[in-house]
């Protein structure tokens, strides 16, 4: 069966977590005074810089959506489908023009024959 009894700190216990605590607070608290100090709140500011850039330099190499091997897969997929889309448009060119010298055929025949009415009307 299992102990489901509460197992009581001891006052040793206590204390030494109550001074741990104590601890982070004077830590704390020491480091908020020292950004009054000029000489290490530069220092405090150039870690923070330091800190920006090794996150957006993680971020790059990660494997999040804003990651480099994602913009490039999303990058490829575009390519792929521009180069699909001017496939497409090549393909358009050819029919078209095709159509367009038809067309054009089918003036130059409806203008000869309308020419051949007039000048048989004529004479």
């Amino acid at each position: 069966m299992e102990n489901t009894k509460r197992t009581q700190r001891t006052p040793s216990e206590i204390i030494a977590e109550t001074e741990a605590r104590l601890e982070r607070l004077r830590v704390r608290q020491a480091k908020s005074q020292a950004q009054s100090n000029p000489a290490i709140a530069s220092l405090m500011d150039e870690k923070a810089d330091l800190a920006k850039s090794l996150r957006e330099a993680k971020k790059l190499l990660g494997t999040g959506p804003q990651s480099a091997q994602t913009r490039i897969e999303k990058h490829e997929a575009w390519i792929f489908k521009i180069n699909e889309e001017v496939l497409e448009a090549e393909e358009m060119v050819d029919s078209v023009s095709e159509l367009i010298t038809s067309v054009d055929a089918k003036i130059a025949d409806a203008i000869s024959a309308f020419v051949a009415s007039e000048k048989s009307a004529s004479a």
